[in-house]
């Protein structure tokens, strides 16, 4: 296992491009959909989901749980440390997970004010939020990613009308799981959900509502 570093910089977000949907790649989507013809808001939906998938599919390699937590603990070491520590946090670019720039980042800029008590408020919401940080699970960016993109898959396949998904062997999941499919195959998206069909059950419910 490498040891664990202070997540660099991010770089600015790709910009996603919608993914050219051909006629006969309409027919087929529509054949899985059980409708007629694939209306062009499903068309622009599931063009517009591969487009930013593929923008994003990689993640951030730096943007780990182990290195928000290497990046969090440069704050209890003393002088030029923390001082990097501080200002990372403080960047918009910073490289730790969102939840924890959200938190941690307006502490930071307090820090850097020189607001009286800053430094001890950010000390504790940084522990705090190492002590949340090492129970979560080891993710791999490109499986997150993966499984948004399912998500948003479920969402355009029940705006098509198409059976509603209720137990998992029902036949809406079954039809949703062969849509999300069809959609892997279009897109050229690497899977194995082939021999792992349950896999892609749990993929396609992850929630992606926002707040």
């Amino acid at each position: 296992m490498p040891r664990p570093y202070p997540p660099a910089p991010i770089l600015p977000p790709p910009v996603p491009v919608p993914f050219p949907i051909g006629d006969r790649e309409k027919a087929d989507l529509a054949g899985v959909l059980k409708l007629d013809g694939l209306q062009p808001e499903l068309c622009d939906a599931i063009s517009h989901a591969i487009g930013c998938y593929q923008a994003t599919k990689d993640g951030s390699n730096d943007t780990t749980v182990a290195n928000t937590l290497a990046g969090l603990g440069e704050l209890t070491k003393p002088g030029r440390a923390y001082e990097k520590a501080v200002q990372r946090l403080a960047d918009e670019r910073s490289g730790v997970d969102y939840t924890t720039h959200e938190m941690l980042q307006p502490l930071a800029n307090a820090v850097l004010k020189d607001e009286p008590g800053s430094r001890e408020v950010l000390a504790q919401a940084a522990a705090e939020r190492m002590e949340e940080l090492r129970t979560h699970k080891r993710v791999v960016p490109p499986t997150e990613s993966l499984r948004l993109f399912c998500g948003i898959l479920r969402l355009i396949f029940n705006q098509s009308g198409s059976p509603a998904l209720q137990g998992s062997l029902d036949d809406g999941w079954r039809q949703c799981r062969k849509f999300a499919m069809e959609v892997f195959t279009i897109a050229g998206i690497d899977h194995d959900f082939d021999a792992h069909p349950e896999r892609l059950t749990e993929y396609l419910g992850t929630d992606v509502s926002v707040g």
